[in-house]
């Protein structure tokens, strides 16, 4: 039997549970190159914009039939939460210059909160190059999701709850330099100082 008593009490610690899933960012310090980089929370994902010579990419992590092929029936649902699945990496080209108003103005699916941060230039090209790497050599199996505006090919690393589109997030902003602290389990980002 529940008691209702405790309600009071639940809503209280419901919050500072999930503050503890959150994960904060700490950037580099003393960047000699800077580069703009962006934390996009979509609600139950997160994706990766970054600063590139030719205006901004979007880079998003999940699993292959939820998130790429747009499959979310009950038994793909079930699957991504229970098990490693095929993953896919999202990847869109956009025009710049890079700034929050650019970002708002072409990301066309809902952004519910942004971190921008600076990261140093030569982390972020190995990055950007990594990651465009992938696509490249799976190019012949992407797929476009029109309601992420993504193109999706498939991401050798499987998808799983504990390693989701936040996790791989926070994997690429430690490769920018960046350090993470707490749990990406949900998409509550939050930029720390040093």
């Amino acid at each position: 039997m529940v008691d209702w008593r405790r309600g009071p009490a639940l809503a209280v610690a419901a919050p500072l549970w999930l503050w503890g899933c959150a994960a904060t960012v700490y950037p580099p310090r003393d960047v000699a190159e800077p580069a703009a980089v962006g934390i996009l929370d979509h609600g139950r994902h997160t994706s990766l914009i970054v600063a590139v010579p030719e205006g901004m990419i979007r880079y998003s992590y999940g699993d292959w039939n939820w998130y790429a092929l747009r499959r979310t029936g009950p038994i793909e649902g079930t699957g991504a939460l229970l098990w490693p699945t095929k993953a896919g990496l999202g990847r869109r080209q956009l025009s710049g210059p890079f700034s929050p108003e650019a970002v708002s103005e072409q990301v066309r699916v809902a952004i519910e909160e942004a971190v921008y941060l600076t990261v140093e230039r030569p982390a972020l090209h190995r990055l950007v190059a990594r990651l465009d790497g992938i696509f490249e050599q799976n190019r012949a199996a992407a797929v476009y999701n029109e309601p992420y505006d993504l193109w999706f090919v498939p991401h050798p690393v499987p998808y799983s709850l504990a390693h989701n589109s936040n996790g791989m997030v926070a994997a690429w902003l430690e490769q920018l330099g960046c350090r993470v602290e707490g749990t990406p389990l949900f998409a509550i980002w939050r930029l720390g100082r040093d």
